[in-house]
């Protein structure tokens, strides 16, 4: 399994295989003060699932992190199990967009954050964005 595809973004949702994103793309908060509280964001990405993974209870954990890896948020673990789509063809993989809103997380402190998408001890993918306090 890898991940094709990750961003973050204002909204995100995910309808029919398909994301509808609402200010993705983004690499900085600016705040008033801190702590800040970001009242929602969003983080978006693509599962690439193989063709023999497709049957099988893949886990994963989507974290917060700062710039040192120290956990700074919110934790997400889940499972997927994408199987094989009608009329798929043999050996093709899977593509599976998901997406994780967050809601009220606060920032401590100014500097550099990511959010990972971690199965077991490999990271798939981060996203690294800022956090400064305007002047």
């Amino acid at each position: 399994m890898n991940v094709t595809t990750a961003m973050l973004a204002d909204a995100a949702t995910v309808q029919g295989g398909k994301f509808y994103i609402h200010g993705g793309g983004w690499d900085t908060l600016w705040v008033e003060s801190l702590p800040a509280t970001q009242p929602a964001m969003a983080f978006a990405w693509i599962f690439q699932v193989e063709y023999g993974e497709a049957l099988e209870e893949i886990r994963f954990v989507v974290d917060l992190v700062d710039e040192d890896d120290v956990p700074a948020g919110p934790r997400l673990e889940a499972a997927l199990n994408a199987g094989h789509p009608p009329g798929s063809r043999r050996g093709a993989p899977v593509f599976v967009p998901l997406q994780w809103t967050l809601n009220l997380v606060e920032f401590a402190r100014a500097g550099g954050y990511r959010i990972r998408v971690n199965v077991g001890e490999r990271e798939l993918a981060s996203v690294s964005f800022r956090v400064i306090q305007r002047k």
